[in-house]
């Protein structure tokens, strides 16, 4: 059966265990969240998916003044994120299992959302039209082959999230709706340190956002699940876990792409 779901997991208060480590440990040591598993039919229209939001307590006044002055001192226009990049880095891992009687195909693709952008495969996708959709995922793990009744684990690693969330933020935030060099298709297809494309407008000092929600997608041809964790280092200690402080709540922008390619 066809399954999407988005589970809010309160971070460090997801689990007892998750609290009590984060207690007794240093703030870097990582942070395991169980995903909702999402199961596919084959050839499921929409693809099914599971999502999971992070939450964040609000930076002090502080913390706010530091990033504000951070901002002044990059030289532009553009706020500096509370959930950044280089303060906190997100790991994924997975076991997908074919369900079915017959050997399988399945890829998993992996968008979500910043503090300003939210990028949906599939509504980019339907968003450009066509009868045959063309999917740009921010980050696809790999295809596979599946025999019947067989499991592949595998890992989107930090360096895979991070260079996903540069092209999240050059979607968002630093679009170039110019065709010689276009931002949507040139950063998703390619790697920013292979090839640059769409990042022209990127200043090379940017502070980059990190991903705050996760969507996992499982696009198959026979019936399989996926299973997953969000692993996430938490340098500054941002993750929200204590009830006196305020929850940081972000309203990213939908990505919508070019009509055109």
């Amino acid at each position: 059966m066809l399954k999407q779901s988005r589970s809010v997991l309160l971070a460090l208060a997801a689990t007892s265990t998750a609290a009590a480590a984060a207690a007794c440990s240093d703030i870097n040591t990582p942070i395991y969240f169980q995903g909702e598993t999402v199961e596919a039919a084959g050839d499921d229209d929409p693809i099914p998916f599971s999502g999971m939001t992070l939450r964040f307590r609000q930076p002090t006044q502080q913390e706010q003044t530091q990033l504000d002055a951070q901002r002044d001192a990059l030289g532009y226009d553009m706020d500096v994120p509370w959930i950044s990049r280089d303060k906190v880095h997100i790991e994924v891992s997975y076991k997908v299992t074919n369900l079915s009687d017959q050997r399988g195909d399945f890829t998993l693709w992996i968008d979500g959302a910043n503090e300003y952008t939210k990028y949906d495969v599939q509504a980019a996708a339907a968003a450009l039209g066509g009868d045959d959709p063309i999917f740009f995922p921010l980050v696809t793990t790999l295809q596979r082959q599946l025999d019947a009744g067989a499991t592949f684990s595998g890992i989107v690693r930090e360096d895979d999230f991070a260079e996903g969330e540069l092209d999240l933020d050059a979607l968002g935030r630093w679009n170039d709706a110019d065709p010689v060099s276009p931002t949507f298709a040139g950063v998703l297809i390619n790697r920013s340190d292979v090839n640059p494309i769409g990042l022209n407008l990127v200043p090379g000092n940017l502070a980059v956002p990190a991903m705050f929600e996760i969507d996992v997608r499982l696009k198959t041809n026979v019936q399989m699940r996926v299973e997953y964790y969000v692993r996430v280092r938490d340098d500054d200690d941002r993750l929200w876990h204590n009830d006196a402080d305020d929850v940081y709540e972000p309203a990213p922008a939908l990505f919508q792409p070019p009509a055109m390619m």
